[in-house]
């Protein structure tokens, strides 16, 4: 018997997992409406033999999903990287070391700083609005020396970028199938979250738009999408996301309220998914506004 030397490689592939489409807030929550939590993406990154997973969920019944796709695939999970500060993408560290220990959880120095520093409150805000179904904090990343990582030899550059929905947070770039997973800096058919920035950030989150467009990717996973989204409607994604941002910028200043500024949104992007997003956003930016004033 003889082995074919010339046999192509396994190429890499991205597999896209989507979380469920939860209801919320779980508990009774002054000032937040009820409606539904955008769902979440989690990314399979794998070669012939092994696996890097980049962001973790956090619903149990998500990671449990999470973990047995990665148990059939039957390779090794060596990393997880977390792209960002928000517990939807990393809460699922804890159950998935449990589950494959000899898998190491990696992020960047200053991410894991911020972790640090919004623990408290956004786990008190997760409890409010997920209760029971949601994992508890545990464990966090450690800090992940250099950017670049690697998948059967195969490299995935880590890029830092200046805003997306919060920042510190990173996009990462995997070159060799022209595919970027873009944590929440670009939005997939879901009403964007700028509620938990200023209006200056959302400038800073349009010069991040705009390092993804110069990836020329073919490929964009986005950290929110519905179940359905098509990851390779890259120049829809692309146009979406920086338009939405800039109708945002433009409609925020002299909108009468929170109601008047979510009836203009929804009026220009009738098929975007996820209202409660964009009534969150609206009641935060509304309120710095007059606050400010």
């Amino acid at each position: 018997m003889t082995t074919d030397t010339n046999a192509p490689a396994v190429p890499i592939r991205a597999t896209v997992f989507v979380s469920r489409w939860p209801n919320v807030p779980a508990a009774e929550f002054p000032g937040i409406p009820d409606g539904t939590f955008s769902p979440t993406t989690a990314i399979l990154i794998s070669g012939a033999t092994e696996i890097v997973l980049i962001d973790a969920l956090y619903l149990k019944d998500d990671v449990q999903d999470l973990g047995d796709l990665i148990e059939r695939t039957g390779k090794k999970l060596t990393t997880i990287y977390i792209t960002h500060d928000h517990q939807d993408h990393y809460l699922g560290i804890g159950p998935l070391k449990e589950r494959f220990p000899d898998v190491k959880c990696v992020a960047l120095p200053h991410v894991i700083e911020s972790m640090k520093e919004t623990m408290d409150i956004q786990t008190m805000q997760w409890n409010l609005l997920f209760g029971d179904a949601c994992i508890p904090a545990g464990p966090l990343p450690e800090p992940l020396e250099g950017h670049t990582l690697y998948v059967d030899g195969s490299p995935l550059n880590i890029i830092e970028v200046k805003q997306a929905d919060v920042h510190p947070t990173t996009i990462v770039h995997i070159p060799e199938i022209d595919t970027v997973i873009a944590g929440d800096s670009i939005y997939n058919e879901i009403y964007p979250m700028l509620g938990l920035s200023t209006p200056s950030e959302w400038q800073d989150w349009l010069d991040t738009v705009d390092v993804v467009e110069k990836l020329q990717p073919k490929m964009i996973v986005c950290g929110h999408r519905r179940p359905d989204g098509d990851d390779y409607a890259v120049e829809t994604m692309i146009a979406q996301t920086r338009s939405y941002i800039q109708d945002f910028i433009a409609a925020f200043p002299t909108a009468k309220d929170a109601d008047d500024l979510v009836a203009t949104m929804s009026a220009k992007y009738p098929n975007h998914a996820n209202l409660w997003t964009l009534q969150f956003s609206a009641i935060n930016a509304i309120a710095a506004r007059d606050g400010a004033q």
